[in-house]
């Protein structure tokens, strides 16, 4: 039974697929990506700024953005041409990696919508209320406040922004480099044991977080070489549901590497960017909406932030015009550069 937590809010909804109840996979489908490119499949007008080799070449968007081209086409310098986006822009810590894209042909089609495949994936529909349900959904809709607080979607939000996951008897702690993820193995079982429990939660994380490229996994050193195997084939059936991936064996030294095709960001990506255990100023300002849609009370209601935050609300005027709708009320916009945290919505109560 595939059932899929639909909780949306103005420019996000959060989306949590469960297979026979327990959490497989966690989506973030946002409407609101400040300077962000189209996704996968979208296809654009670019003009080619120059070739870098090796059949690639730099292209420039409407927008200003760069993207990496493959193959470059014949032609000058400086003309335009369409391009399909394989790949959406990625955040590394610190700066962004450009996006990919490859000339488009005359049959090309629009992209297919994540919201679109998610929904015909499952056997039902799981939303806290029947109007957080979308307009004709393909799957039959239940209707279970409890059911979706149960699943607790903010208790793993919390986990991918600062990388501590925990598992029966000890916790994976997840990094994020510019060369790659690096999962390090921690607890107090025997290394055996920690080892196998954690091979079986890496598999999951990866798939529930959405984590692809190099990976690296730090497991406890382990001297006896069949308990080193008895880990591999451990790892090797906990990573099946993730599809194409390569995989070494884990060397003396307890370090094993797995590396998945590089399609989109991670739940980590998206909600940290280029800051590491940060929520990015873009996952701020959408948490902020989402607080104000669904706070109680009368009178208007005021977000206060940090300028950054508040810049970028400002920007969503539809997206504060649809919270505004949703609670009858005004909403006002404060910057404090003091502020703790990443702001706080204050509304008088009822």
């Amino acid at each position: 039974m595939r059932t899929l937590i639909w909780d949306p809010a103005p420019g996000e909804t959060r989306c949590l697929l469960l297979e026979d109840g327990a959490p497989v996979e966690l989506h973030l489908l946002r409407t609101a990506r400040d300077g962000a490119t189209a996704r996968p499949g979208a296809v654009l007008e670019a003009r080619l700024v120059s070739r870098l080799g090796n059949g690639r070449g730099l292209a420039v968007l409407d927008s200003g953005e760069e993207v990496l081209l493959h193959p470059v086409p014949p032609g000058p310098e400086g003309r335009t041409l369409p391009i399909v986006i394989t790949r959406p822009r990625l955040p590394e810590p610190g700066q962004w990696k450009r996006a990919l894209a490859r000339p488009a042909t005359d049959v090309e089609e629009g992209p297919v919508g994540a919201e679109q495949s998610l929904l015909a994936a499952a056997d039902e529909l799981l939303c806290a209320m029947a109007t957080d349900a979308p307009l004709a959904p393909a799957c039959p809709v239940r209707v279970d406040a409890d059911a979706v607080a149960e699943a607790d979607l903010e208790g793993l939000l919390d986990q991918a922004r600062t990388g501590l996951v925990p598992f029966a008897g000890g916790a994976l702690s997840i990094e994020r480099t510019r060369a790659m993820t690096i999962i390090d193995v921690d607890g107090n079982l025997a290394p055996l044991a920690l080892n196998l429990a954690a091979a079986q939660a890496i598999g999951r994380v990866l798939r529930l977080f959405q984590i692809t490229g190099p990976i690296g996994v730090d497991f406890v050193g382990m001297a006896n070489r069949a308990d080193r195997q008895a880990v591999d084939a451990a790892l090797a059936g906990a990573c099946a549901p993730l599809g194409g991936h390569e995989r070494t064996a884990i060397n003396g030294f307890g370090f094993a590497q797995i590396v998945r095709p590089r399609t989109g960001p991670s739940i980590p990506e998206m909600l940290c960017g280029t800051t590491p255990g940060h929520l990015s100023g873009e996952s701020q300002a959408l948490a902020l909406l989402r607080t104000t849609a669904r706070m109680p009370g009368i009178g208007p209601r005021i977000i206060t932030a940090r300028p950054k935050v508040i810049d970028l609300i400002q920007r969503w005027p539809d997206l504060v015009d649809a919270v505004g709708r949703m609670t009858g009320a005004d909403i006002k916009l404060v910057c404090d550069p003091a502020i703790n945290g990443y702001g706080q919505v204050h509304v008088s109560p009822a």
